[in-house]
């Protein structure tokens, strides 16, 4: 914090003096500019008196260049003030949101880790009984997968930032949506997933992995940020040729000025200190990327009462 202050005095500062002194400078020409004419007026006039006109236009062009040139100074250094100001604080903004990222991925793996670790030190224990036994090895399997997920994010981010290889086929999203719901509605029994197919067995040009990535986070997104009576409603639809996929839930929803800044690379809403919603700012960038590959596009609806709903719409 001190550094960006020092940063913003600075900034004033040197804005002050660059525009103090280039208006000085602007003042001190144009003066002896005008000292130059009254004297050439004078030494002409006296000796060729039909060259003052000449001595005029001459003075004018003078005038007009200082003042041309001065406004092409004036705005090149706002300019590039302006360029410098704002990579500045594009590099606070990258910088804070990767400690962001940090402090969630510290604590995203810390959870799950300490977890299995104290699984595996009851576990070794002879006294368990074995419905309790299996009931840790079904936590045990739950945070593996939580893990699972965890690292394949970090992984689909770094792919999608060095050209990530989409490979393209006809497939059929209802046979993909029904695969993720039951495999979401075994990780989360008590929440209320339910999917509609609207569009029946209609196929889209898309690279399987990624619509199942893509399903998968915008799923566990949904489930993450509902309310306490958990529903996800997925619905596979289609206006004329259009196929859409919509993932809606029933949490507090996003502000408008939010919605663009969720799908940016880190970027969570909230304080990070104080955030409990467990997330990397990872999921939703995916999401972005792999619709403008698949050339789709992403909106993101207001549910009434409450709720947000995601619907990508492939061409």
């Amino acid at each position: 914090m001190k550094s960006i202050k020092s940063y913003r005095i600075f900034q004033f500062v040197l804005m002050t003096y660059l525009v103090s002194a280039f208006s000085w400078w602007a003042i001190l020409l144009l003066k002896k500019n005008e000292e130059l004419y009254e004297l050439k007026t004078e030494v002409i006039y006296s000796n060729k008196p039909g060259m003052q006109a000449m001595i005029y236009e001459d003075y004018k062009r003078s005038r007009m260049m200082i003042i041309g040139e001065g406004i092409v100074f004036a705005v090149s250094i706002l300019i590039s003030l302006y360029i410098v100001n704002r990579a500045f604080w594009a590099e606070i903004k990258a910088n804070k949101n990767q400690n962001n990222f940090l402090l969630s991925v510290t604590h995203e793996l810390k959870t799950p880790i300490s977890t299995l670790k104290l699984i595996n030190q009851t576990l070794q224990k002879k006294n368990i009984n074995e419905d309790k036994r299996q009931e840790l090895l079904l936590t045990a399997y739950d945070e593996s997968l939580r893990l699972e997920s965890l690292v394949n994010n970090i992984l689909t981010a770094a792919q999608m930032d060095n050209n990530y290889h989409f490979n393209f086929e006809d497939i059929d999203l209802n046979e993909i949506l029904e695969a993720r719901t039951m495999r979401f509605k075994k990780l989360y029994p008590d929440a209320n997933i339910s999917l509609t197919n609207e569009a029946g067995k209609r196929t889209v040009k898309a690279d399987r992995e990624a619509i199942t990535k893509l399903a998968d986070n915008l799923i566990d997104n949904a489930l993450k940020y509902s309310g306490q009576n958990t529903t996800v409603d997925i619905n596979i639809g289609r206006i004329r040729e259009q196929i859409y996929l919509s993932i809606s839930d029933n949490g507090p929803g996003i502000a408008e000025e939010e919605k663009k800044k969720v799908l940016d690379k880190f970027y969570r809403i909230g304080n990070e200190d104080e955030r409990v919603s467990k997330g990397t700012g990872l999921g939703l960038f995916i999401v972005r990327e792999i619709c403008r590959a698949h050339s789709a596009k992403l909106d993101i609806l207001n549910k009434e009462p409450s709720g947000t709903i995601f619907k990508i719409s492939f061409s």
